[in-house]
């Protein structure tokens, strides 16, 4: 009788660790709002989208297009639409060449104009700077001021760590996760790292993946030069399997089968 005690309650610790081990620690955005299409109030997260601040070394994509072929000339480098590029990691961006590299000073040297300081302003801000400057040489252009691109680093427990630079406006969190091919199957989703540079100096958040508010978060949009570490797990490795979980994937049938294999046993033998 204790034999037989003993296999179901093994049998119903192995059913409950088959169907639920580790779901908190692997499972994004939990606990997410929901709702029908009719009804979308509940959903709703609200990003924050603070303006952003320029800072020394952000690169910014100036075009000045003009019938006065002074003008055209001047700033034929920087002239075109961008594209949407992602650049592989290792590779430059062909718009740190082309682009115009805010300097230690905070300042940008533009053909015609000269020096213009820019760090602390946003990019509105600092197209109107330009555009001030353009009045006193030209009369008619047209004037484009962007931020050249939007680099950031993902290292640690993701599938492609390295550093990602594309020419787009923002960049979420899902999307550089993305970019990096994804979590590692040992990432700690619960606790990766943000380190991110800002005008005082450099500063290190902690976000939490597998919580739905990460969207309500200030670190949900990353910015320029953000570097964005994944920790592993604490129990990472048990002999020669990569994590626990991948070893509980691989014990728990063996064991399943013999638990079996007795119960049958003693059931044709009672």
């Amino acid at each position: 009788m204790k034999i037989k005690n003993l296999i179901i309650l093994s049998s119903i610790g192995l059913a409950l660790l088959t169907s639920c081990v580790a779901n908190k620690k692997y499972i994004l955005m939990q606990n997410a709002k929901t709702s029908t299409a009719s009804d979308t109030s509940k959903s709703n997260y609200q990003l924050d989208r603070t303006i952003y601040k320029l800072q020394v070394n952000d690169i910014l994509y100036v075009s000045v297009a003009s019938t006065d072929e002074n003008i055209s000339k001047a700033f034929s480098h920087s002239m075109g639409t961008p594209v949407n590029l992602q650049i592989p990691s290792g590779i430059g961006s062909l718009l740190y060449l082309i682009g115009y590299s805010i300097n230690p000073s905070g300042e940008i040297n533009l053909p015609i104009i000269g020096n213009l300081k820019v760090s602390g302003l946003s990019i509105s801000e600092a197209k109107e700077l330009i555009d001030i400057e353009l009045q006193k040489y030209f009369k008619v252009y047209h004037l484009i001021v962007q931020l050249a691109e939007m680099p950031f680093t993902i290292i640690g427990e993701v599938n492609r760590a390295g550093r990602f630079s594309g020419m787009v406006n923002q960049v979420t969190m899902m999307e550089a996760l993305a970019l990096a091919g994804d979590f590692t199957t040992i990432a700690n989703r619960k606790n990766v790292t943000i380190i991110r540079q800002n005008a005082d100096g450099v500063k290190v958040f902690k976000v939490d993946f597998t919580k739905a508010d990460l969207i309500n978060s200030p670190y949900y949009i990353l910015r320029p030069n953000d570097v964005v570490y994944v920790e592993p797990l604490k129990s990472r490795s048990i002999g020669n399997f990569s994590s626990f979980q991948n070893s509980l994937s691989t014990i728990i049938p063996l064991l399943t089968t013999l638990v079996l294999a007795t119960n049958t046993y003693l059931i044709i033998n009672r």
